[in-house]
């Protein structure tokens, strides 16, 4: 059951994505506080730029390219999608994400999609219910909320209740939780952004042994644009593994074009301390990526 739930969400995200500008910043709001990592891709922006053009013909293949093809059967094409939100705590295997496009509320567009996942799964993926004045979308281990015609937010059934505040305009959002601070270093206004809590058992004994929490988001107007920052207990630490960090690239970094990095994008990357983060960011160009394709496909 929580692999059909699983996939019917990942099935939705892809068919309809959020409408609201900055890779759905403002629909992660609907994120309850309870979530340990938030982020979002602004779709339409990503769908329009000249990396995803450039890529069309390798990314819209298989399971995707259906996905793609009933979307646009279900007057959901790529020319609807805006953005998606994503917020979860992994340890509980508890999450929520907001997907909105033009449409992806309205009746006609969910029978239409529940045909489509029905005809890949066998079975109907919701059951349509109207509770506490709201319609909503009854799933084996989740729910999904119909916000406006624009708008759908699925959830686990432990994050439900919280969601479900947040859209009546009560509750705690993530943004105003624990995650303010951490969610705040990162720019939400990019193609992609993301921030959340680092797990001390999965980066111990790593570079990152000691980080709290990372934010970051990656730009692809023009190439791609990376920029990261890894949270400390406090300025000193991360100036600290700043240094550490720098004297490590600057071991490694003249083996960069042995493996087919072009010099313009080992000389854009730069480490900093910023408060108590550690700050990277590096960009490569349309060119510096097409060079990097050629060499790894010889």
């Amino acid at each position: 059951m929580k692999r059909t739930f699983v996939t019917t969400t990942f099935t939705l995200a892809l068919l309809g994505v959020a409408a609201c500008k900055g890779g759905g910043a403002d629909s992660a709001k609907l994120i309850p506080d309870a979530a340990t990592m938030v982020g979002g891709i602004d779709v339409k922006a990503l769908v329009g730029s000249k990396a995803y053009a450039d890529n069309k013909e390798k990314i819209e293949t298989g399971e995707f390219k259906e996905m793609v093809d009933a979307a646009t059967a279900c007057n959901l094409g790529t020319d609807k999608w805006k953005s998606i939100a994503f917020g979860a705590d992994p340890t509980k295997k508890q999450f929520a994400v907001i997907i909105s496009a033009d449409g992806i509320g309205k009746d006609e567009n969910l029978t239409c999609i529940q045909g489509k996942i029905k005809e890949k799964q066998g079975k109907d993926p919701w059951t349509v219910e109207e509770k506490d004045g709201k319609k909503t979308l009854t799933m084996d281990d989740g729910v999904g909320y119909i916000v406006n015609e624009g708008s759908l937010v699925v959830a686990s059934k432990d994050w439900a209740g919280a969601v479900k505040d947040l859209i009546d305009g009560k509750g705690k959002s993530v943004f105003d939780g624990s995650l303010k601070e951490t969610i705040g270093r990162a720019n939400t206004g990019k193609h992609i952004w993301f921030a959340g809590t680092l797990p001390a058992d999965m980066i111990k004994g790593s570079p990152a042994d000691g980080a709290k929490d990372v934010a970051g988001s990656l730009d692809l107007s023009g190439g791609i644009a990376i920029d990261a920052s890894v949270g400390f207990a406090s300025a000193d630490e991360a100036t600290k593994k700043k240094d550490e960090l720098q004297k490590q690239f600057e071991g490694v970094k003249g083996m960069a074009g042995t493996v087919g990095v072009p010099q313009s994008v080992v000389d854009s990357v730069k480490i900093d301390a910023s408060g108590n983060a550690v700050t990277v960011s590096a960009k490569a160009s349309d060119d510096d990526l097409k060079k990097i394709s050629e060499t790894v496909g010889k």
